[in-house]
């Protein structure tokens, strides 16, 4: 029932062994003040234009094509963080990275980014701050390339050399529930931490949207057997939960893009990530990064009732 790659599997493999460790771990912290401002667009061409940060991992770093100027990290020029900041007026400073988990926007240097933490990036007067974290902690993204990887050409891969492709191996053993409270923890951690150094800013949390929905079947982009699908939802249910949690305890804005991605699945009409093809498997599109772009550009232009009470005077 799955179509075989046989064009694209040799550089799939290879993505699957660069992204293998691509697509979060500190406990014990103590929870600041929860408020944070509302961030606005900065409306005079003379303003300084208010800082946003990023952090996070390939999700936010929008890896794609080499026509997308990709750079350090594998972050390309048109990632969500670069249109929210354009359509904002904002000034970004860019600290996403491809393979991040939440250690190392914490302490845990990448060499990719240079050897240090994300975090060294937050400057005291930054404005805004997202933060899209926790996959890669799970081995989320990991395990789909993998699992395809084991689900076309069996004979090609059973001579490949590339041992993460080894035929008929679960890549990673699903997570545990012990796993799970462990990211909402360092996701808490991180949002403290990133608090500490900068307390006036406005933090989200923006999450992942969703590869495939509970109940829906496989497709050509999407080469995994029925129980592959199910473990698929559980563990992105268990990412989206954790992070929603880690937002409530935190008193930060969550951007639920599970929740708005759920109608642009891989297998859908209009899918915000990428199928199971080169370069960069089950990663955001160009419509994912625009749709999630716009998720964070609503949570910070200031609602309708907002602005007009701004004009009232005494308001």
């Amino acid at each position: 029932m799955l179509r075989p790659f046989r064009n694209q599997i040799r550089a799939t493999a290879v993505a699957a062994t660069a992204l293998a460790t691509a697509a979060v771990v500190t406990t014990g912290v103590v929870i600041a003040e929860k408020s944070t401002p509302e961030v606005k667009a900065v409306s005079n061409a003379q303003e300084t234009p208010r800082v946003y940060v990023a952090l996070g991992s390939s999700y936010a770093a929008g890896p794609g094509p080499r026509s997308l100027d990709i750079g350090p990290c594998l972050r390309t020029k048109n990632n969500y963080p670069n249109q929210v900041a354009e359509t904002l007026g904002l000034k970004l400073i860019d600290a996403t990275c491809s393979g991040a988990t939440t250690r190392n926007i914490l302490d845990v240097p990448q060499r990719a980014f240079g050897g240090r933490p994300q975090i060294d990036e937050v400057p005291a007067d930054a404005d805004v701050i997202t933060i899209t974290t926790g996959g890669n902690d799970l081995g989320y993204v990991s395990r789909l390339i993998l699992n395809g990887c084991g689900n076309v050409l069996p004979e090609f891969l059973k001579r490949t050399p590339i041992r993460s492709c080894r035929l008929g191996k679960d890549p990673f053993p699903e997570p545990g529930k012990a796993a799970y409270l462990e990211v909402e923890r360092s996701m808490v951690a991180v949002v403290e931490a990133v608090r500490m150094r900068a307390p006036g800013a406005k933090i989200l949390l923006v999450d992942y949207p969703p590869v495939v929905e509970a109940g829906k079947p496989a497709c050509s982009r999407l080469p995994l057997r029925p129980a592959q699908v199910a473990q698929t939802v559980r563990v992105f249910n268990g990412l989206a939960q954790a992070t929603s949690r880690a937002a409530e305890t935190t008193g930060v804005t969550l951007v639920e893009a599970s929740r708005a991605g759920a109608a642009h699945t891989v297998c859908s009409s209009s899918p915000w990530l990428t199928g199971f093809t080169p370069p960069v498997p089950y990663h955001p599109s160009e419509a994912g990064k625009k749709g999630v772009a716009e998720l964070v550009v609503d949570e910070l232009r200031p609602s309708r009732a907002q602005r007009a009470s701004s004009r009232t005077p005494g308001a």
